[in-house]
């Protein structure tokens, strides 16, 4: 698979059908040390979890994130968790069908037992089989595109348990034998050890196919939208957010089976290391389906491999006419630009992943690369006491009070209902002439507040870009559709801002950076 085609936590889940209990591995994700009698909640809760007590394991999540707010360990632990009950519930009913039949097949087996030792010494002399009768359990894998699988698989074999970054579902699979040697028959005895193996993991499956799916998934994203809210770097649930609502359009798959098989070969072969026979499967199936999309990205990674990066620029180009609302083609640009040296072009191809949708490790992504540079480079992300206007809605989530300067933000709300629409963009009208709510909102907090707050947000309106500053830098998923606006309609302003977040300590800035937010030591 691709670099990066996840976020910065590497997520790996396999569900195959087998007959073990399902057991959940909570993620290490974040290099963290946090203090041990909080190490033992979160093990608790993972306990919890794999004795598929759900609601009690991610109470214990809740509370953490609540009591470490700022945080970001216990807000991805418990996203991270629930993404997990979210594949499983999924595949809950063809798991529970799967095992009923196992446990009818193990039924008859006894039946069948039971019947032979009554008629053994009559059937000895007249029997004779001279092979195994097996019976094997097909496995499956919902996780992930077929195509994937194998590599999966072998990804899961070579890490320990306690360093798979998000859940394994494993179901092991058994055989069930009957053996023969000749005309002696080796009648099996009852499996009562197996026959409460599947008592057991028939009930918990039926405990787990009591949540309903919609309001899980419903509180789910309601996690996702507080960590994101609360911590820059939530990048677990930056992801999800985009995967759950922003990410709804399937991709365009050939008809061609040809195609397929093509495509196919290729993965096999790309796992395999045979980079060459790869790259030429990859074409044919390109060939065969010029719209190929997975194709173009996986013929870009491959040429990368043995060392065509031209050829690797230009797929990833080519997918990206494909699918522009794509992120992964512009990451690995900057990727590939980085392991170059070529900085510049590094950033640019990270900052255009960023106005398709910005998660929130892109941010980190961009420091990283431009400090390479020999640049210092900050976000300036600040954390959110309540979240983003609507006007889908009537009321706060988080109705803050008259001591919170967000009480001046959300008092916006009604000023502008008659000429906003629902995605926030403000219509012309005889009140404002800004374009988004979300920067109205703003512009009202910071008249009605200490000129000592805000600092950036008031250096940023003076230079006007407050509008880049809230919907860009303080991106908020609840924003998405104002913050799409802005970069479609103002692509050079945009990088206007990005040129002066990265080259904020510069000179030119002195006078702006000076006036709102003063050296050390100096008096404003």
């Amino acid at each position: 698979m691709m670099r990066n085609r996840m976020i910065k936590v590497s997520m790996v889940i396999a569900i195959l059908m087998q007959l073990v209990p399902f057991d959940l591995f909570a993620q290490k994700r974040i290099d963290q040390v946090i203090p041990d009698a909080e190490k033992r909640k979160v093990l608790r809760a993972r306990k919890l979890y794999n004795q598929y007590k759900i609601y009690k394991g991610e109470q214990i999540l809740k509370d953490l994130a609540k009591a470490n707010p700022t945080i970001p360990y216990y807000h991805e632990a418990l996203v991270q968790m629930q993404r997990q009950v979210l594949r499983h519930l999924r595949d809950v009913p063809a798991e529970l069908e799967s095992l009923a039949i196992s446990a009818k097949a193990d039924s008859l087996d006894k039946m069948d037992t039971d019947s032979s030792y009554a008629k053994h010494e009559s059937m000895k002399s007249n029997i004779a089989i001279s092979k195994k009768d097996t019976v094997e359990w097909d496995g499956f894998d919902s996780g992930f595109r077929a195509e994937n699988v194998k590599k999966k698989k072998q990804v899961i074999e070579e890490k320990d348990p306690e360093e798979i970054t998000e859940a394994v579902v494993t179901i092991d699979s058994t055989l069930l034998e009957e053996d023969f040697a000749g005309d002696d028959i080796n009648l099996p005895l009852p499996n009562l050890k197996r026959d409460k193996s599947l008592e057991k993991q028939l009930k918990s499956l039926s405990e787990l196919a009591q949540i309903p799916y919609e309001s899980y998934r419903d509180d789910f994203i309601r996690n996702c939208r507080k960590a994101t809210l609360q911590v820059e770097y939530a990048d677990s649930a930056s992801w999800y957010l985009r995967e759950f609502l922003i990410d709804t359009l399937a991709l365009e798959m050939p008809s061609n089976p040809v195609a397929i098989e093509s495509f196919e070969r290729g993965i096999e072969a790309f796992t395999e290391k045979l980079y060459k026979q790869a790259e030429i499967e990859f074409k044919k199936s390109i060939e065969l389906f010029p719209a190929y999309y997975e194709a173009y990205m996986h013929l870009a990674e491959t040429a990368y491999h043995i060392g065509k990066d031209s050829l690797a620029i230009a797929n990833y180009h080519l997918a990206i006419q494909l699918q522009p609302l794509k992120t992964e083609p512009w990451e690995n640009l900057s990727k590939l630009y980085e392991q170059q040296g070529k900085y510049k072009q590094s950033a640019n191809a990270i900052i255009s992943a960023i106005c398709v949708y910005p998660q929130q490790h892109f941010m980190q992504s961009l420091k990283r690369i431009v400090q390479k540079d020999g640049l210092a480079f900050k976000s300036q992300w600040i954390p959110r006491e309540v979240y983003p206007l609507s006007m889908a809605s009537n009321y706060f989530e988080i109705a803050v009070t008259e001591k919170s300067p967000w009480w001046f933000y959300q008092m916006a709300d009604q000023e502008l209902r008659c000429c906003t629409d629902t995605s926030g963009v403000i219509q012309t009208n005889e009140i404002t002439k800004e374009k988004y709510l979300e920067v109205y909102a703003w512009n009202k907090m910071l008249d009605s507040t200490s000129k000592d707050s805000f600092l950036f947000a008031r250096a940023m309106r003076k230079a006007g870009f407050l509008d880049c500053y809230t919907l860009i830098t303080c991106f908020h998923n609840d924003l998405y559709l104002q913050y799409a606006d802005l970069v479609k309609k103002y692509p050079e302003k945009v990088k206007e801002y990005f040129y002066m977040l990265i080259n904020w300590d510069n000179k030119k800035f002195d006078k702006l950076r000076n006036q709102f937010l003063p050296p050390k030591g100096k008096k404003k």
